[in-house]
């Protein structure tokens, strides 16, 4: 899979039994939000229509090379609140797919270098989208009556 080709990405964040941060972001500039990926979990969800260039920075953030190493990651040695992390890239019409699926907890030393790498990445994602999701969150509460 190259950058280009991808036309969707999704980040799912679990911890515990709680979904922490569920984001859905398109290049048609399709975006869904809950969650700001750490506890005590936001759960509101918000969908809405962007004009994609969150969708395209994000994209542009992402070094290519790491997508050939596409895999479930499940580390033996799970220590702390259960963690999985998963994100993926999905293509056009092709229906090609790239997952990557890092299970762990809160206190596993020594993840490697890939999960760094997508914290990081998911760190982007939460900070580039954060605007919108409050405006969308705003838009969910019903002014009061005096």
């Amino acid at each position: 899979m190259i950058k280009s080709a991808i036309q969707k990405l999704r980040i799912d964040v679990v911890s515990g039994k709680e979904s922490a941060l569920s984001l859905l972001l398109s290049r048609d500039g399709s975006l869904g939000r809950q969650g700001n990926g750490a506890l005590p979990v936001d759960p509101v969800s918000v969908l809405g229509q962007t004009d994609g260039q969150i969708f395209i920075a994000l994209i542009e953030l992402l070094d290519e090379q790491v997508l050939v190493y596409a895999d479930v990651y499940d580390h033996p040695n799970k220590s702390g609140i259960p963690i999985t992390c998963s994100v993926v890239f999905q293509g056009g019409e092709t229906a090609e797919v790239a997952i990557f699926e890092f299970r762990f907890g809160s206190e596993t030393p020594d993840v490697g270098e890939l999960l760094p790498y997508f914290d990081g990445f998911i760190a982007q994602a939460i900070s580039l989208t954060d605007a919108w999701y409050e405006i969308e969150k705003m838009k969910l509460v019903k002014p009061t009556q005096h």
